[in-house]
């Protein structure tokens, strides 16, 4: 199974072999200096949609009790 990874400027894909022979780390279809991500921009930002719940919203989710 190959790692893809991803241009930050613009979502260009290149594997593990492909970054190790980049020219001054310049992505090839751009020539951005922006750098590589395992996770390809269309994925969108995870953080965007995490969500946060604290201890006391837990307990009171686990124990059926309304908050």
């Amino acid at each position: 199974m190959d790692t893809y990874f991803y241009c930050q400027n613009c979502d260009a894909k290149i594997t593990v072999d492909q970054l190790a022979l980049l020219n001054e780390g310049k992505c090839p279809e751009c020539g951005s200096h922006e750098g590589y991500s395992t996770m390809s921009k269309k994925e969108g930002d995870p953080f965007l949609t995490t969500t946060i719940i604290n201890d006391t919203e837990l307990l009171s989710k686990a124990l059926g009790e309304e908050s």
